[in-house]
């Protein structure tokens, strides 16, 4: 029972970004029905302008031969008589489609009475003034009906091309109306369930909580949540189990304070997540639906991000870790990573600056794990510097080595604490727990790198993270060290 109330976080993205498809397709498909239907309105309208000009020159021919008694006018008159009735015969089944099926008849009619007339005319030498004023009588008929008809289309016409003119506009406007609605209730149904973490979250780190319960208000809920809430809450018993051990053994008496790294941990994400949310729900009326989509594709991935971030907390406390290692381009790595800070930098009023080479700098490793350990290092530079300053990331090859080099213009680290900043548990903020850098050592060890630190008070810090390149050479050999 309880499964059917979870679904993933990625589906239920698929699931609107398909909607939308959907409902796009069907503007699309119903805008091209009334153009189609427009068309051939437009194409009857053409056609009963053509059969006006045939009639036209059929009364032409007629006062000319009347005039000049010359049967050359009958002649032309006969062929532009068939002419008249090809074209009648060709659009009678839209015509008649619009309620002139009699007139359309009577018409005819009359068309074939003046066509025999003018057959007769044709065999007799000259005709009487009887016969002229009959001539003129059914050329006089054939024109009064065809108006009759061509009106009753127009007026016909008109209204429906106003009709179909109007359909799409009605369409888009429900559709315009709807999506925004759809955007906010599908924005709130992420948002809801992350607060309610990050309520628990600080709830634990200020100790009046010891788990992160159930969110009950949405009958469907998204699987990643209940995924991460769970994994918070295993890490939770995990620490407090590691803290039992660490006391017993008279190790770090300051253990008890481990629980509140949840909240250093996973705090960038959720605030990215934050922030991003809050700018659809303020803006979402000004957002069209593909900005709308990578806004929420970024609120996945940073989901996904805590998750495994508590994952390695977990693993941290456990002394095990597994990494999926892949070839990583260090520039799309830091412009990937600035992505989630560029709010917290925007906020603090720091002037930025990134120095990416021309050339791809790729090394071997997991894209998360040193993400994390770029996010902890610049977070710590944005919170040194309180009241504004100058961050500056490079990234360059030195000799077989990858550098990825962070400054920041805060107030510098005392060379007594410098030595313990990589040390569990180690830290100087009022709140914090020490885990961040001591994960980051641990995960840059792993990649086979070095984090090194220089800092001069009162002017910043720099800290320089060297991997070994990766490079593919021609003969097999894919290993940047040598």
């Amino acid at each position: 029972m309880l499964r059917n109330k979870y679904i993933t976080l990625k589906k239920a993205i698929y699931i609107a970004v398909i909607c939308y498809t959907l409902i796009l397709l069907f503007i699309v498909a119903t805008s091209y029905i009334c153009i189609k239907k427009l068309d051939q309105k437009v194409y009857l309208w053409i056609q009963l302008e053509n059969i006006d000009r045939q009639i036209l020159e059929v009364r032409r021919y007629e006062k000319n031969y009347l005039l000049y008694h010359n049967k050359q006018d009958l002649i032309y008159a006969m062929d532009y008589i068939e002419k008249l009735e090809l074209e009648l015969e060709k659009n009678s089944k839209f015509i008649k489609n619009l309620d002139t099926k009699n007139k359309i008849d009577e018409l005819k009619k009359t068309i074939n009475n003046y066509k025999t007339i003018l057959e007769n005319f044709i065999e007799q030498e000259k005709i009487s003034t009887a016969q002229a004023k009959k001539i003129r009588k059914e050329g006089h008929k054939i024109v009064v009906i065809f108006n009759e008809i061509r009106n009753k289309i127009i007026q016909k016409l008109d209204d429906e091309i106003k009709k179909y003119s109007l359909v799409p506009i009605l369409i888009i406007f429900i559709v315009l109306l709807i999506a925004p609605i759809g955007a906010y209730i599908l924005a709130i149904w992420i948002i809801k369930p992350i607060e309610h973490l990050a309520y628990y979250a600080y709830q634990i780190t200020k100790d009046q909580a010891n788990c992160i319960p159930e969110y009950e208000k949405w009958f469907i809920k998204y699987k990643e949540y209940e995924q991460l809430r769970k994994a918070i809450n295993q890490m939770i018993n995990s620490l407090n189990n590691k803290q039992q051990e660490l006391i017993q053994a008279e190790k770090m008496a300051a253990i008890g304070t481990t629980i509140s790294g949840i909240a250093h941990e996973i705090n960038n994400p959720l605030n990215n997540i934050f922030l991003t949310a809050e700018i659809i729900i303020d803006s979402f009326e000004e957002l069209n639906q593909e900005e709308i989509q990578e806004m929420l594709q970024d609120i996945y991935k940073e989901a996904e991000r805590a998750r495994e971030i508590v994952a390695h907390l977990l693993e941290f406390a456990r002394n095990k870790r597994e990494s999926n290692l892949e070839n990583i381009d260090l520039r799309k790595l830091v412009k990937e990573t600035l992505k989630l800070v560029a709010n917290e930098i925007a906020l603090k009023g720091i002037k930025e600056k990134i120095i990416l080479p021309e050339e791809e700098v790729f090394v071997k490793g997991n894209f998360n794990q040193l993400q994390q350990v770029l996010i902890n290092i610049i977070t710590n530079a944005i919170q040194a510097m309180n009241k504004g300053g100058k961050l500056e990331i490079r990234v360059k090859k030195k000799d077989y080595q990858a550098v990825i080099e962070i400054s920041d213009t805060g107030p510098g680290i005392p060379e007594d604490i410098r030595k313990k900043i990589f040390d569990p548990f180690f830290t100087t903020k009022e709140k914090g727990t020490g885990l961040g850098l001591s994960v980051s050592y641990s995960i840059i060890q792993k990649h086979k790198g070095q984090i090194e630190v220089e800092s001069e008070e009162g002017k910043g810090t720099i800290f320089r993270i060297l991997l070994p390149v990766y490079r593919k050479q021609g003969r097999g050999n894919v290993d940047g060290n040598r």
